[in-house]
């Protein structure tokens, strides 16, 4: 049985990174994923570049075909479009808005850029390199620690079959079955819910806020009263102008799953609700969709010989940006660690210290930044109204985002206690939301 130096399960942005930088130190590299075409994107996926710095204690940029990792001191090629986004608006039920302004030195609040374009110049690079194989259409099933190394199952339509590595790389995404086969969901996470993700990709929409990040907030946006709604431009192909629009819903759960759908969801928004002049002659051109798992992280991403990248370890995510740093800080470790005997615990630390989703209190104001959605329609109409033509300035960016919306409401407090007491009350709590209750579901 021929035996890899590293065992590579998945082809996205994290894996990618691993491979090509392995196979350029002279490793010998088996790169696995279940899709045919690897530059191909399924998935619903956020691909908006996180501008803000200090965003898992790094600042990352786009200049010039390239996204740049300021702390990390590196570079990664992308020679596809880019769309500058300059603000953010939250949308209520009736339409009122809290309006975000980029707060980047350029008036940015984020960069919106093609999944596609970045996966094919990363898979470019990686054929080129002499010491990898590819096999496409094979799923890594599960992944084993023994004597000097790791043994991989893994899956074709064809056979199951085993291949051996000095170590194995989960890199595999949210619903990762490297790191479920490892039992690290069990003894190292704990599940809040499942998430039903769709996308719709659209042309000919017509859209008030361009080069923007929408979100629809409020349960009289849905027809099942709950999830929310993303809206922004994004490449497509290449295109920029006449912009493509996508549009994303996620609907929260545990159990038994939501009765409407989120295509259903998409379909009342884009057509029945109070914003379907938007959609009035769109063109959908592509359909996207996914189900995850919501974990929290695996504060230590290493067991054994394995090692945990990218979404596979995360909380939600690491955005595709996360995906690509944590992947080059575990290539360089894995590099180290083969050549020395150390090295990995360098990569566990990085993550311990940097992944902000590794401090419970981040997963809890994120969520309560979600949660928004236990507001009444009425009141988040009411609030949303107060801050017309107030100066708020920010980021698109889970992390600062729930504090940048909660300073807005709270500069109003003062109105609020008067003319909605009981609403000055709730808001005032909204620290005190639970990551269930945020998240829209309910515990067991």
């Amino acid at each position: 049985m021929k035996k890899y130096d590293v065992i590579i399960a998945g082809a996205g942005p994290a894996g990618l990174t691993v491979a090509e930088i392995a196979a350029g130190r002279g490793l010998q590299v088996l790169l696995v994923d279940m899709k045919k075409d690897l530059d191909r994107v399924f998935r619903s996926c956020c691909c908006n570049l996180i501008i803000e710095p200090g965003t898992h204690a790094e600042t990352v940029t786009y200049a010039q075909g390239a996204i740049h990792f300021e702390n990390n001191k590196f570079s990664m090629p992308y020679a596809g479009s880019v769309i500058p986004l300059r603000n953010s608006f939250k949308v209520s039920p009736c339409g009122n808005t809290i309006t975000i302004n980029g707060k980047s030195p350029e008036g940015y609040v984020a960069v919106s850029y093609e999944k596609e374009a970045l996966l094919q110049g990363m898979l470019s690079r990686v054929r080129q390199q002499g010491t990898i194989e590819i096999m496409t259409g094979v799923q890594a099933l599960a992944a084993e620690n023994v004597k000097g190394g790791v043994r991989v199952r893994l899956r074709s339509p064809e056979r199951r079959f085993t291949v051996q590595g000095r170590v194995a790389v989960a890199a595999d995404g949210v619903n990762s079955k490297i790191v479920e086969s490892l039992g690290l969901n069990r003894t190292r996470r704990k599940f809040f819910a499942r998430f039903k993700v769709a996308s719709y990709h659209m042309a000919n929409v017509r859209c008030p806020y361009p080069d923007s990040w929408v979100t629809f907030v409020g349960k009289g946006h849905a027809l099942g009263g709950r999830g929310q709604f993303y809206f922004c431009p994004k490449p497509h192909n290449g295109q920029i102008d006449p912009p493509v629009y996508e549009l994303t819903i996620g609907q929260p759960f545990i159990g038994k799953v939501p009765t409407v759908t989120p295509l259903e969801e998409l379909e009342n928004l884009t057509k029945k609700s109070r914003f379907a002049s938007w959609f009035e002659h769109m063109e959908v051109i592509d359909v996207r969709a996914a189900t995850l798992n919501f974990y929290t992280p695996l504060v230590n991403p290493i067991e054994g010989n394995v090692v945990a990248v990218g979404d596979c370890a995360a909380f939600i995510e690491t955005y595709v940006q996360g995906a690509i740093m944590y992947g080059f800080q575990a290539a360089n470790a894995i590099v180290k660690h083969l050549e020395t005997g150390s090295g990995l615990e360098e990569y566990a630390a990085s993550w311990g210290a940097s992944f902000e989703y590794n401090n419970p209190e981040e997963i809890k104001k994120a969520t309560q930044g979600f949660g928004l959605h236990v507001l009444k329609d009425d009141d988040l109409d009411y609030l949303f109204g107060l801050t017309q033509g107030d100066d708020i300035r920010g980021f698109v960016n889970e992390f600062s985002d729930p504090d940048t919306v909660r300073n807005a409401l709270y500069a109003h407090i003062e109105q609020v206690r008067i003319e909605r007491p009981e609403l000055a009350v709730t808001l005032q709590k909204m620290r005190e939301v639970s990551v269930h209750d945020a998240l829209q579901v309910k515990k067991h």
